[in-house]
């Protein structure tokens, strides 16, 4: 597969899910990084078994400075929430788009569409 993108944007918003995909996800948790080809598109998709985000948060947490819970990261970790916002921006300044799917207590699969090159 071949997809039409930006290598230092896509580069950037893989960071940004893999990052976010470890620190939500606890010891023992999985992380999951699939592609796969959806009508001359590519979905790139990470997948944890991490905390989830409750349904009401879904589409906020994609706005500038929205986190769901800053308790569950260590002061270390906590970011500015712009991480997410800046992803989706970056998706989208590439013809393509981020969205997110999850369960609390099960997981969440966030993927990201762009252009093939093919």
């Amino acid at each position: 597969m071949t997809v039409r993108a930006d290598e230092e944007k896509l580069r950037q918003i893989l960071l940004n899910l893999l990052t976010n995909a470890l620190k939500f996800t606890g010891e023992g948790g999985t992380i999951v990084l699939s592609c796969r080809t959806a009508g001359g598109r590519i979905e790139i998709a990470v997948r944890d078994t991490g905390r989830g985000i409750p349904p009401a948060s879904l589409e906020s947490i994609f706005q500038p400075f929205v986190q769901v819970d800053r308790s569950f990261t260590g002061v270390s970790e906590q970011g500015i929430g712009l991480g997410l916002a800046i992803s989706r921006e970056l998706a989208l300044a590439m013809d393509g788009g981020l969205s997110v799917t999850s369960e609390l207590g099960k997981g969440s699969t966030f993927v990201l569409t762009l252009p093939s090159a093919w």
